[in-house]
C-alpha cells in the first residue's frame, strides 16, 4: 500500500511472490482456512484467499488516479469487501480481470493479455462488488449493505464503480511529444494568471469605479465664502503648523485580499513526454509541490501569446530513473475568471469564492459550464456571478464533472423577479397556516 500511496511501482518480485504463495496455498488446500489477523482493519479473521483478493483489488483500482488519503481508506475496507469475490483458477475466461502467476505484475484487464498468455491465467470478476457499490451510490436498501468507512468519499466510490465495472479504453492515440509546457497548479494560481495577474479583490471591482477626489484648494479667481469663519484654518503657511485638532490614522489593511499583491504563484516549465487531442503526459524533473495531487486543477500555456488553457490532473506515477510523471486532461481551451457567491434566504449570502466560466464546446455537445469549489455549491443552488464588478444571478443545473478539488456545473441565467416579494418571504408563515 505504501508504494501505491507514493504512486510508485511495487518492489521487484513482489507480485510474483504473492502469486506463488497463493498457488502453494491452493495446492495444500489451505486457501479457505481462516486465521486471526491482528493487522486486519474491519474484520478479525481472514483467509489466504481473502488477503490475496484484497491485494488484487488494490492493484486493479487505478490508485494513481486517487488521492493518498483515499488510497488509505480504500486499503482499510478491501479486506471486508474481498468476501464478495471468489477466484476460479480453472476459469481464465471468467471475469473482467486476470492475473498470470508466471509474470511479476499485478492484475490487468483480461483483454490486455496476448492470446498465447491466456491459457494459464487466473480470472476474477468483481461484478458482485460493483453491484454493491452501485446500490450504495444510489442509496438503495440491500440485505447485505456494503461497509463503507466514513472517510471514503462519494467520488472515490464512483471511480471504483467505473474501474471495476468495465475495461477502460483510450479515446485517442498518443504521440511522442517534444518541447515543454508552462504549468501553474491550483485554482488560486490559475485564477490569478487568467485575470491578468490581478488580485481576486481587484477582479471583483467594476473597472470604472474609482474613489471620489474632493479637493480643498479653491479654484483660481474664486472667493472662498467660508474663509472668514471663526474656525477656518488659515490658508497661508498652513504647513508650518502642527496637525492640531486633526486625528492621524494609521492605514489598516482593508481586507484579507489586500495582501494578494504580494502573493507569488510559481509556474513550471515541464517537458512533454507524449500527447493526444485529449491531454498530455508531462514529466516533473524537479521536486513536485505539495499541491500536485490527482484531481487538482492546472493551467497550461503553450506560448505566452496563446494564453492559459484549463486542465485537470488525472493520474500521477513515479517512474524509476525518470522522476514523477502525470497525465492531464484538457477541460477547456480558455476561461473567464469570476467570483461566485452562494445566494441564501434572508440575505445570508456566502463570501465570494473563485470560479471559472468555461465556454460552450459544440464538438462534444457540452454547454457553457462553470468550475466552482466543492463547497458550498451544489446542484440547484442559486449563485451570484461577479465578472469585473458586474453581478448576474444564475442557477446551477446538473453536475457535469467533479474531482476532490472542484465541481463543474451546467448553469442558466436567472432573470431578477419583477415583483418585490419572493417565495422565501413566506417561509415563516407556513407554521401559522
Amino acid at each position: 500500500m505504501r508504494a501505491t500511496q507514493l504512486y510508485s511501482s511495487p518492489p521487484e518480485h513482489l507480485w510474483f511472490e504473492l502469486h506463488q504463495l497463493y498457488r502453494t496455498a491452493c495446492a495444500l488446500q489451505l486457501q479457505q482456512r481462516r486465521v486471526h489477523d491482528d493487522l486486519a482493519s474491519l474484520t478479525t479473521d481472514l483467509s489466504v484467499e481473502q488477503t490475496y483478493i484484497a491485494t488484487l483489488l488494490l492493484g486493479s483500482a487505478r490508485c494513481n488516479q486517487l488521492r493518498q488519503n483515499q488510497i488509505a481508506r480504500l486499503a482499510e475496507v478491501l479486506e471486508s469487501w474481498s468476501a464478495l469475490l471468489k477466484l476460479h483458477p480453472g476459469s481464465p475466461d471468467d471475469g473482467l480481470f486476470a492475473v498470470s502467476a508466471e509474470i511479476d505484475a499485478g492484475p490487468r484487464y483480461r483483454s490486455m493479455f496476448r492470446s498465447e498468455q491466456k491459457a494459464g491465467l487466473l480470472g476474477f470478476d468483481p461484478k458482485l462488488l460493483v453491484n454493491a457499490i452501485e446500490a450504495q451510490l444510489l442509496r438503495q436498501d440491500t440485505s447485505t449493505p456494503l461497509p463503507v468507512p466514513a472517510g471514503l468519499s462519494f467520488d472515490t466510490l464512483q471511480h471504483l464503480h467505473a474501474t471495476w465495472g468495465q475495461a477502460a479504453e483510450r479515446s485517442f492515440q498518443r504521440t511522442v511529444g517534444q518541447g515543454s509546457l508552462t504549468v501553474c497548479v491550483g485554482m488560486s494560481a490559475l485564477h490569478f494568471f487568467l485575470g491578468g495577474e490581478r488580485t481576486f479583490s481587484d477582479l471583483l471591482k467594476h473597472p470604472r469605479t474609482h474613489a471620489a477626489n474632493f479637493s480643498s484648494v479653491v479654484a483660481k479667481g474664486e472667493k472662498d465664502s467660508w474663509s472668514q469663519a471663526f474656525d477656518a484654518a488659515p490658508q497661508s503657511k498652513a504647513d508650518e503648523f502642527l496637525p492640531y485638532e486633526e486625528i492621524q490614522y494609521d492605514r489598516l489593511l482593508e481586507d484579507e485580499n489586500s495582501t494578494d499583491s504580494t502573493t507569488h504563484y510559481p509556474t513550471y516549465a515541464l517537458p512533454v513526454i507524449n500527447h493526444s487531442p485529449g491531454g498530455y503526459c508531462l514529466g516533473w524533473p524537479q521536486e513536485a509541490p505539495a499541491e500536485l495531487q490527482a484531481g487538482e486543477m492546472l493551467g497550461i500555456q503553450d506560448s505566452v501569446s496563446l494564453g492559459w488553457s484549463i486542465a485537470v490532473i488525472r493520474w500521477i506515477r513515479q517512474v524509476r530513473g525518470s522522476g514523477t510523471q502525470m497525465g492531464i486532461e484538457l477541460v477547456a481551451p480558455h476561461a473567464e475568471p469570476c467570483g461566485l457567491q452562494l445566494v441564501r434566504s434572508r440575505d445570508d449570502h456566502s463570501q465570494y469564492l473563485r470560479g471559472l466560466l468555461l465556454p460552450q464546446i459544440s464538438a462534444i455537445d457540452l454547454p457553457a459550464t462553470l468550475l466552482a469549489p466543492r463547497l458550498p455549491f451544489q446542484e440547484g443552488s442559486k449563485v451570484l456571478i461577479n465578472t469585473h464588478g458586474e453581478e448576474h444571478c444564475a442557477g446551477l443545473d446538473r453536475r457535469v464533472a467533479s474531482t476532490h478539488s472542484f465541481n463543474q456545473f451546467a448553469y442558466r441565467s436567472l432573470e431578477p423577479a419583477q415583483n418585490g416579494g419572493s417565495e422565501e418571504d413566506f417561509d415563516s408563515l407556513w407554521k401559522s397556516l
